[in-house]
C-alpha cells in the first residue's frame, strides 16, 4: 500500500509498452474524429438524403451489438497483437477506397454501407483484443493512472481532431481529411508491432467450431456466474443507459426547460467536456481515498441532481445569472462524476475479470452496453410523446435514486467497501 501512494502519472510513462499501445490508440481516435466529420460530409454529398446517413450510422452500430460478443470468444488463444494490427490494415484499405472513390467520382451509396460494416466488423475484434492485451502491457498496481491517462488524452485528442477537422477539410478536401485517417491507421499498426505484448505462443490458428462454440458458452457461463462480472455489467448498462435521456433530449431540454438557444447548447456541452477532462485526470487521487461503491452512489446521487433539479429550478431561471450557474454548475458536476464512475468501470473490467476469460467478458459487456442505447433512445422517443421533456427528466432522476439504492444494498466488488 506504500509503494502504490507513491505512483503517480509520471510514473505510466515509464511504461513503454503501454505507452506506445496508448500512441496508437490515440493517433487512431484523432484519426476518427476527423474521418466522423468528412464522411457526414461525404455521405450527404453523395446522397443528398438525411435517409442514408441515418442508415449508414445504423449499420455502423449493428456489428458492434451483434459480433463483438462472438468476437472476443474467437480472440481467446489467438495472438491478438496481430489481430490488432491485421484489423489496422484492412480499416486503412476500407478508407482509402472510399477516399480513391469519392475523389475519382465512382463511390456509390452501397459502396459506403459494404465498407462501413466491414469496418465495424473488424472493430468489433480489435475492441477485446485490446483489452485483453492490457494486464499483459500494464501492471496492476498502476491500472488506475494508467487508463486514467488513456481517457483524459483520448478525451483531448477527441476534441482536438474535431476541432482540427474542419479547417483539415477546408485545406485538403473531404477525400484528403479520409486519407490521412488511413494514415493513422497504418502508423498505428507499425507501432503496435513494436510493442512486446508478452503473449504466449498461442494454439493452432486453424478454426475449430466445436472449441470456439464451446468457448463462446463457456464466456457467456462466465458473465452469468461472476458476481463481479454481474455487478459491472448492470453498473456499466445503467451508465450508458441514465445518459440517453440527456443525449436525446438535449435541445428540447436547452428550448423548453432553459429557454436558452445554440450559445446555451454550446455552454452544456462545453461544460461536461471540462468536467469530464478534470474527472478523469483525477479519478486515481480520489480512488485512493473512495471507494468504488462510494464513488457510484456520489454519481447516482448527482445525475438524480442533475435530472430533478434543472426542470425544478425552471421557474428561477427568469434570472439569467441564476440560470448560467445551475447549468455550468450541473453540468461540471455531471461530467466528473460520468468520467470518474467510467474510469472505475475502466479498471475494474480489467482487474476483477479473470484474464482467461477478459477478451469474451469485454464483448459481451461492449455488445450489451451499446444495444442499450438505442433501445432506450426508441423508448424516450416514445415516451414524449405522452410526457414533457421536464416529466421525463424528472423519471430519469428518479430512475438513478433507484440505482442508487441498489448500489448500496449491494455488497459490490471491492473489500473495502
Amino acid at each position: 500500500m506504500e509503494q502504490n501512494e507513491k505512483i503517480g502519472y509520471k510514473d505510466i510513462f515509464k511504461q513503454k509498452e503501454y505507452m506506445k499501445m496508448m500512441v496508437a490508440a490515440l493517433i487512431n481516435r484523432f484519426g476518427d474524429s476527423i474521418d466522423a466529420i468528412a464522411s457526414t460530409w461525404i455521405v450527404y454529398e453523395l446522397t443528398g438524403s438525411a435517409v442514408w446517413s441515418a442508415v449508414i450510422f445504423g449499420v455502423n452500430k449493428v456489428p458492434s451489438v451483434f459480433v463483438t460478443p462472438l468476437a472476443g470468444a474467437w480472440v481467446e488463444g489467438r495472438n491478438k497483437k496481430a489481430i490488432m494490427i491485421i484489423t489496422d490494415l484492412i480499416r486503412a484499405v476500407c478508407v482509402a477506397f472510399v477516399a480513391s472513390g469519392y475523389l475519382l467520382g465512382f463511390l456509390q451509396p452501397w459502396m459506403l454501407l459494404v465498407t462501413t460494416c466491414i469496418i465495424s466488423t473488424v472493430e468489433a475484434f480489435r475492441g477485446p483484443a485490446g483489452s485483453a492485451l492490457t494486464p499483459r502491457v500494464l501492471q496492476a498496481e498502476y491500472y488506475e493512472y494508467g487508463m486514467s491517462l488513456m481517457s483524459t488524452f483520448s478525451s483531448v485528442t477527441e476534441l482536438a481532431g474535431t476541432m482540427a477537422a474542419g479547417g483539415i477539410i477546408a485545406v485538403i478536401g473531404a477525400a484528403g481529411a479520409i486519407y490521412l485517417d488511413m494514415a493513422t491507421f497504418l502508423l498505428s499498426a507499425l507501432i503496435i508491432c513494436f510493442v512486446n505484448t508478452r503473449e504466449e505462443r498461442s494454439r493452432s490458428q486453424i478454426f475449430d467450431g466445436k472449441a470456439y462454440i464451446t468457448n463462446l458458452k463457456e464466456g457467456f457461463s462466465y458473465v452469468r456466474k461472476s458476481h463481479e462480472v454481474c455487478y459491472l455489467m448492470v453498473v456499466v448498462l445503467f451508465m450508458n443507459g441514465i445518459l440517453v435521456p440527456l443525449n436525446s433530449l438535449e435541445a428540447p431540454m436547452v428550448d423548453e426547460i432553459l429557454h436558452g438557444g445554440a450559445e446555451m447548447l454550446s455552454l452544456l456541452s462545453a461544460a461536461l467536456t471540462v468536467g469530464m477532462l478534470f474527472g478523469s485526470v483525477t479519478y486515481p487521487v480520489v480512488k485512493k481515498h473512495m471507494s468504488g461503491k462510494k464513488i457510484m452512489v456520489i454519481a447516482c446521487v448527482v445525475v438524480a441532481v442533475f435530472y430533478i433539479g434543472i426542470p425544478l429550478c425552471e421557474p428561477f431561471f427568469v434570472n439569467r445569472l441564476f440560470r448560467y450557474g445551475v447549468v455550468i454548475a450541473n453540468s461540471l458536476a455531471l461530467g466528473y462524476v460520468v468520467a470518474a464512475t467510467g474510469a472505475f468501470l475502466s479498471v475494474a473490467s480489467v482487474k476483477y475479470v479473470n484474464q482467461e476469460y477478459l477478451a469474451r467478458t469485454s464483448g459481451i459487456m461492449s455488445a450489451a452496453s451499446i444495444a442499450a442505447m438505442p433501445v432506450l433512445s426508441f423508448l424516450i422517443s416514445g415516451l414524449v410523446s405522452f410526457v414533457t421533456t421536464a416529466q421525463c427528466f424528472i423519471f430519469s432522476g428518479a430512475c438513478a435514486l433507484l440505482e442508487c439504492i441498489w448500489i448500496l444494498k449491494n455488497k459490490g466488488i471491492e473489500g473495502n467497501m
